[in-house]
């Protein structure tokens, strides 16, 4: 048996539990080092689960050696596993909460996951502080959307940036298999660089981002190459600068609405 780990954020579980499941696929063991151990529930009985740890690993399945690559973050976790065929980036959830699913589905407008506005990275040092975009156009994309979708703030932590309109904030009040709960029956996905990415792409649901001008331009070299470029797996999420032009946001509200199917 291989034990095998990724970063240690829940967006780096995200694309750990893709790789492991295509391992898993291919007869493997695996001994899965995890903070995340939510995240792997759709591998209950095939994979053993560890504390995580940088001790001891026999697969490491993270992007940060391949910063320079041209490559996706998806793809180095991939290739740094050691796999150079296709991978299907997926996650096979089972709704375990369906009395918050069901709340939430009764409005009956198409549910939106908002990210909550937080340090990014979840560092208290300031560090990579520069990722976290003007959350004004954040703002901006809400109110274009308007009272077509419900608005599902999810997150935990203080806020950097209060929005306003919307429908049910969750911020701290779910657990991890619960967070994936509302992803997994949500229509589309809103906000910035970070675990939201992963997540809406792993579900395979729209996404519209605003990225950030300073990170785009920061000091920090490992900052900068946070690039749309870099980051993004698929062709449903889509994104801004935070200083486009406000033409430039509403197409991309626009694009978004689009694959909700929302009326005009």
């Amino acid at each position: 048996m291989r034990t095998i780990r990724g970063g240690m954020g829940i967006g780096d579980a995200l694309y750990l539990q893709a790789v492991v499941r295509h391992l898993v696929a291919k007869g493997e063991r695996l001994k899965v080092l995890t903070a995340w151990p939510d995240v792997f529930l759709p591998h209950a009985g095939k994979i053993e689960l560890a504390p995580f740890s940088r001790v001891g690993v026999d697969v490491l399945a993270h992007y940060s050696r391949r910063r320079n690559w041209p490559s996706t973050q998806f793809q180095d976790c991939c290739i740094q596993a050691g796999l150079n065929e296709p991978v299907e980036f997926r996650l096979d959830w089972t709704v375990t909460d369906p009395i918050l699913v069901q709340r939430l589905q009764a409005d009956g407008r198409p549910i939106v996951v908002v990210q909550l506005p937080r340090a990014p990275m979840g560092r208290t040092d300031g560090l990579g502080h520069e990722l976290l975009p003007d959350c004004r156009r954040i703002q901006e994309v809400l109110d274009q959307l308007g009272d077509r979708v419900l608005k599902v703030q999810v997150g935990a932590g203080r806020p950097l940036f209060k929005f306003h309109g919307l429908d049910v904030d969750l911020r701290d009040e779910t657990t991890v298999a619960q967070l994936l709960d509302v992803a997994s029956v949500a229509a589309g996905f809103v906000g910035y660089v970070s675990y939201i990415v992963p997540l809406a792409e792993c579900l395979e649901k729209p996404a519209a981002l605003v990225w950030s001008k300073l990170g785009l331009r920061s000091s920090t070299g490992f900052v900068r190459q946070i690039t749309p470029k870099k980051i993004l797996e698929r062709a449903s999420s889509d994104h801004v600068v935070d200083n486009c032009a406000p033409d430039a946001l509403s197409a991309m509200v626009k694009r978004f609405s689009d694959a909700l199917r929302l009326s005009s």
